[in-house]
Parts: C-alpha cells; sequence; structure tokens
C-alpha cells in the first residue's frame, strides 16, 4: 500500500511540473484583431493578454496577477510608438501599475520574435 501512495505522489509531482512547462506565448492572427497570449494551451489559464487592431498603432496590456489565478486582470493602454512599449518589445519586460494594482511581464528571448511581430502589425 505504500508503494502505491509513493507510487501516486510521485506521479502527482511530475505532472505538476508538467503543467508549469505548458506556459506558452501564442500569437493569434485573426482579421481585424490580434492576440498575443501568455497561456497554458487549450485551457483557461491565462497570465497576460496583448490585444490591438492591426495598424491602429495601439495595444492594449492586460496582466492576470498571482500568476494567472486572479481572473480580475491589470489593464493598461499603449501607443505602439511609447517609449515604454517600445522598451518592452526591445527586453521583454513590462511593468504595469494601474490604481487596480499591478503587475510584470517576462517573456523569454525564445518568444521575443512574436512580440515584435505583434509590434510590427499593430503599428500605425
Amino acid at each position: 500500500m505504500r508503494r502505491i501512495a509513493v507510487l501516486l505522489a510521485v506521479a502527482l509531482s511530475a505532472t505538476a511540473a508538467s503543467a508549469q512547462d505548458l506556459w506558452t506565448w501564442t500569437l493569434y492572427e485573426n482579421p481585424g484583431a490580434l492576440a498575443l497570449a501568455n497561456e497554458v494551451p487549450d485551457s483557461t489559464k491565462l497570465a497576460a493578454v496583448l490585444e490591438c487592431r492591426p495598424g491602429s498603432g495601439a495595444a492594449k496590456v492586460s496582466i492576470f496577477p498571482e500568476g494567472g489565478r486572479s481572473r480580475t486582470p491589470i489593464v493598461g493602454e499603449y501607443r505602439t510608438s511609447d517609449a515604454d512599449f517600445l522598451g518592452f518589445v526591445r527586453s521583454g519586460k513590462l511593468s504595469l501599475k494601474t490604481d487596480g494594482g499591478s503587475g510584470e511581464i517576462a517573456m523569454d528571448a525564445e518568444h521575443r520574435s512574436k512580440l515584435e511581430r505583434f509590434a510590427r502589425l499593430c503599428g500605425a
């Protein structure tokens, strides 16, 4: 019986570890709308979403605090030509502070090309 409990504990910890590995950045391109999401694909788990209309020159950034566990986002809007947004595209890091709270985005270098494409397509 103890052996089954140990095997179950190992399986559960492996599942938890692999679930963390599933977080990724996905670029969704639809006619009239773009979205770049930090998500677990095929789930409702979101940590951040960037949205825009192509060519609008504006982007909406929503950060879901607590690693995506909060369903109430912290929202900011940026011109794609703003220094803060351009710095985000260069570094992959953005701090957002509003009356509703604060949050941060840190994007790995491997996903930065998606952010660059999002910024290019959203730009005016």
